[in-house]
């Protein structure tokens, strides 16, 4: 018989694989339709916006520092300053592919357009917390203060990183593009992000299954808001992919209607 940890490792990861099929899938659904250079721009733009708002953790590493070795662990500090400095980087691989796409040099009101934090944070600059171009991502960040109002601000932000990236599944198909100099170069930039966002949200699930999972009641509530935040992550994707999706489909994926996406190691071979 499974124990209790391996009942919610498995658990996590199914919801985890289900909504990352359906980022896969607003990925696909959007390059079946014709679309701009212009689109392909704003798409990247608007992606943009998600990487690069984790500098602004900057405030957060800076506290954390001052409490090393007192009340902030060496290793959780050096865990907020690693994705800090990819994030960023995933920030200027897609800032030059823009550039490239757009054929000049993009401004700071375009490159920065779409920047608002991807959780809820009470240390977050109040003017980070909502994005009038972006009502998904404020909703999202919405149903995280939500959680968060439930079950405490850290156990909320490990169940929030599970989801990070969506689990991977919008990255990965892009991998897989083909057909034109736009696709080509997008599956470069995204191999390289693949690397590290496997990293960041789908290879904390046993961990986190192992260190927050004490009882069937906390396994049902960590699967509970896992499944709410997902679903809206998946509202916030289809958002940045310039609703590829309706959303009567967005709603079967929700009830697990889905193919299943290439996995990580797929991406990476």
């Amino acid at each position: 018989m499974a124990t209790l940890e391996q009942r919610a490792a498995d658990e996590l990861r199914a919801i985890v694989e289900q909504y990352a099929a359906g980022e896969a899938e607003v990925v696909r659904a959007y390059f079946e339709q014709p679309h701009s250079m212009d689109d392909h721009v704003d798409v990247l733009l608007r992606q943009m916006g998600r990487e690069i708002q984790t500098a602004n953790w900057l405030n957060r590493a800076q506290h954390m520092l001052d409490e090393l070795e007192v009340t902030v662990d060496r290793h959780a500090l050096a865990d907020i300053l690693e994705q800090i400095a990819e994030e960023t980087e995933h920030y200027v691989l897609l800032a030059d592919l823009a550039e490239w796409a757009a054929g000049r040099k993009l401004g700071r009101d375009d490159l920065r357009r779409y920047e608002v934090y991807a959780r809820w944070d009470p240390m977050a600059p109040p003017d980070k917390l909502s994005n009038a171009h972006l009502p998904e991502a404020n909703r999202m960040l919405e149903v995280g203060h939500a959680m968060m109002d439930e079950v405490g601000y850290e156990l909320g932000n490990e169940i929030g990183r599970l989801s990070e990236g969506g689990g991977g599944g919008a990255f990965i198909e892009c991998t897989r593009l083909t057909g034109d100099e736009f696709r080509e170069r997008l599956a470069a930039a995204m191999a390289r992000i693949v690397k590290d966002e496997m990293h960041h949200g789908p290879e904390r699930i046993d961990g986190f299954a192992r260190n927050w999972i004490r009882s069937e009641d906390d396994l049902t509530t960590a699967a509970r808001w896992l499944r709410t935040f997902m679903a809206q992550h998946l509202r916030v994707r289809n958002e940045i992919w310039r609703y590829s999706l309706p959303p009567e489909r967005l709603a079967a994926i929700d009830r697990g209607e889905v193919t299943p996406a290439p996995t990580f190691a797929t991406a990476l071979e």
